[in-house]
């Protein structure tokens, strides 16, 4: 944050908040469109939303929300409104317009490179987004690299604005959305699946091989112990080629970002042979 911008939020709120606790101000936080999330510490519970709202007046934001922790089957953010107009959002990204709703679905900035990744991709043929959400890899993978598609997203409200993300950025013809587990979907000969699943994404790899060609690339995507990374992994690899009757090769491996204390989420790059 501007320093400016610090200092006006500090004088906006020193008639309302106790001067002892004005230093735990937050100096970072995360936008999403026009919706900033703001990590309050517990000292200013009392005064979140004084605190919200001049965050929100001093920056130009349409809403400030609170942002909690992701849980459940889904993901789901517990994020919640402090001030502002609404938690729908248009975050527009490297070309791309993400609609969300950020009281009900996750964006992760700190994917954002890896979403950078997919639009430089190499349109190699078919390709199945295995865990979709609202797009965040299948609208780069469609718009900048030009590759067709198949988009399996379980979470209906995920789903939503997944389908209205593909009209937003007119990829219609270039994209083809089911409301469904990805296991059940039928379909083979993918030149290249993401897995943009954590935590448990091992437990769908015998499907993607299902899905895969001769050749096929896979980005799974998995959260990892650091200190294990290397055998956690060429483990839970060699269980699957050995499941799917196929070699694998591990062609790279990039840390997306920290994930949790000890624990990284990482992004391997595979080739599957048959």
């Amino acid at each position: 944050m501007e320093e400016r911008h610090f200092r006006k939020i500090r004088e906006t709120l020193s008639t309302k908040v106790p001067e002892r606790h004005l230093d735990l101000l937050p100096r970072s936080y995360e936008v999403i469109g026009n919706i900033l999330l703001l990590t309050m510490p517990p000292q200013l519970e009392e005064w979140k939303h004084e605190v919200a709202q001049a965050y929100l007046e001093v920056l130009g934001m349409q809403s400030v929300m609170e942002k909690k922790g992701i849980s459940g089957e889904y993901r789901e953010p517990g994020h919640r409104l402090l001030a502002g107009s609404g938690t729908v959002t248009i975050h527009k990204e490297n070309g791309i317009r993400y609609k969300i709703d950020l009281s009900r679905l996750m964006f992760s900035s700190g994917n954002i490179f890896e979403r950078i990744r997919m639009a430089r991709m190499d349109d190699v043929g078919p390709v199945v987004d295995m865990f979709a959400g609202i797009g965040y890899f299948t609208l780069p993978l469609a718009k900048h690299a030009g590759s067709f598609v198949v988009s399996l997203e379980k979470n209906p409200a995920s789903f939503k604005y997944l389908e209205e993300n593909i009209s937003l950025n007119g990829l219609e013809d270039k994209v083809t959305a089911h409301n469904m587990d990805c296991r059940d979907y039928e379909g083979s000969g993918a030149k290249r699946i993401v897995m943009g699943y954590v935590r448990e994404t091992h437990k769908y790899l015998d499907k993607a091989i299902e899905l895969a060609s001769d050749g096929c690339i896979i980005h799974y995507h998995q959260t990892l112990f650091a200190p294990e990374l290397g055998s956690l992994l060429e483990k839970q690899i060699g269980d699957a080629a050995a499941n799917g009757g196929c070699d694998i090769d591990i062609l790279d491996v990039r840390t997306v970002k920290k994930y949790s204390p000890g624990v990284s989420h990482i992004v391997a790059d595979l080739r599957v042979r048959f």
